[in-house]
């Protein structure tokens, strides 16, 4: 599918997050706005998105469209700034590129931190706000994270920063404490269909995929944009075969050669946590979207029979099809053996 993936510094809207962005803004007005903030949330749940548009509303107050809200047109001079990357008055801290290795780093380090902590000290050019985000913070090590703490304990007069986390746990508490925490709530899987549909993906497959990306509209946009579509179709299909003692030739012939190698990780993680959420759903006395008529402990048997079976055949590079045909068959016998 052809989608253009524009990312976050130059998206210029966002879906679901109204409230906040209102609740937001009131605290702008209002000059109790922290100088230290945690955006969490899972992987493409638009925090980077949400971060930015933070940044645009502190550097250039005067060009936001309403009262009410962080939006701000996109051909104005700072929201082109930021975009590019070029904005005097915004730092971000991230895993740096290894030429070496031709990837990114692993961790944050200390002299990323060094740098922004540099950066914040200065006079913002403009002469209001500088901000500073760190995508993510989960990724920083020991000592860039001790180095980030010192700002925290004594930050520059006018200086704001985010951190972005997906797991802020990890972080240190003494981080923590000294932080406000806007927490992104998913969204519905209207809203998410209806985001893939602005996007322009088609409507069938915005609603196959919106349920799989757990309110998560980046993660449900980056599926779109590949076979996450597909491969999620893939996973559903393979269940209902496994279930009626189908053929999974079909399944196995999806999931071959290099575009099976972008769709399985999607189809593995589609078939576990349909189980998964099906069991979660019997168990409250609800009906299983897939699979209906097991019995609660019937999927979570399954899905523990298909965790274990996956996590060794990936470790032992098995055949994509062999590995296929023996999660079928894991997957009758636990059924099977639950309904007995």
């Amino acid at each position: 599918m052809n989608i253009d993936l524009i990312p976050p510094q130059a998206r210029a809207g966002q879906t679901g997050r109204e409230a906040l962005e209102r609740s937001l803004r009131r605290t702008m007005a209002g000059g109790a706005l922290s100088h230290g903030w945690i955006v969490a949330a899972p992987p493409g749940a638009g925090k980077a998105t949400l971060a930015y548009r933070i940044a645009r509303a502190l550097l250039d107050p005067a060009a936001l469209v309403d009262d009410e809200s962080l939006q701000m047109e996109a051909g104005g001079r700072t929201f082109r700034h930021i975009a590019s990357g070029a904005h005097p008055d915004l730092f971000v801290a991230e895993r740096l590129w290894d030429e070496k290795k031709g990837k990114r780093q692993s961790e944050i380090t200390v002299e990323s931190i060094r740098k922004l902590t540099s950066f914040l000290n200065r006079t913002a050019s403009g002469g209001g706000a500088r901000v500073a985000i760190v995508d993510t913070a989960d990724d920083m090590n020991r000592n860039a994270a001790n180095a980030l703490l010192k700002v925290l304990e004594e930050p520059p007069v006018g200086a704001i920063l985010m951190l972005l986390a997906a797991s802020p746990g990890r972080l240190l508490p003494t981080i923590r404490s000294r932080c406000r925490k806007i927490e992104l709530s998913p969204l519905s899987d209207d809203d998410v269909v209806a985001f893939l549909e602005s996007e322009g993906v088609d409507g069938q497959s915005a609603r196959r995929i919106a349920p799989f990306a757990k309110g998560r509209p980046g993660y449900a946009l980056q599926l779109a944009a590949g076979d996450g579509g597909e491969a999620i179709a893939l996973a559903q299909s393979f269940l209902k075969a496994a279930a009626k003692e189908g053929d999974v030739a079909r399944i196995a012939s999806g999931l071959a050669g290099k575009v099976g190698e972008e769709r399985w990780p999607v189809f593995r993680d589609a078939v576990l946590a349909a189980l998964s959420d099906g069991a979660r759903c019997v168990a409250r006395g609800e009906q299983a979207d897939i699979l209906a008529g097991a019995d609660a402990s019937a999927l979570l048997a399954g899905w523990e029979a298909l965790s274990a079976l996956v996590a060794r055949g990936e470790a032992l590079n098995l055949d994509r099809g062999q590995l296929i045909n023996a999660m079928a068959f894991d997957l009758r016998v636990a059924l099977k053996r639950q309904a007995a």
